[in-house]
């Protein structure tokens, strides 16, 4: 998330913390800024789905073992390099 006290989540945040909330990891305040977000952003949302949609159809999402820290890191670059800057 952004900064102590700036409580704006942005399209950002859900890319730096999807692969917390995907393994239920996050703390209760980012989860809900999370959720909140993706009620009002459809293309956060749309990548939260299709991302939880890609991880079943691999039939992965309850062993979650395939992720190692490696692809995580990796994934995480990938996606942050996605990014538009604001």
């Amino acid at each position: 998330m952004n900064g102590e006290g700036d409580n704006m989540f942005m399209c950002k945040d859900v890319v730096e913390n999807i692969m917390g909330y995907i393994d239920q990891e996050l703390d209760l305040r980012t989860l809900e800024e999370l959720e909140k977000h993706t009620g009002m952003c459809p293309e956060c949302k749309a990548f939260v789905d299709t991302y939880k949609r890609m991880l079943e159809l691999a039939g992965k999402l309850r062993e979650r073992s395939f992720v190692t820290p490696e692809i995580r890191s990796r994934l995480k670059i990938l996606l942050n390099s996605k990014i538009k800057p604001n």
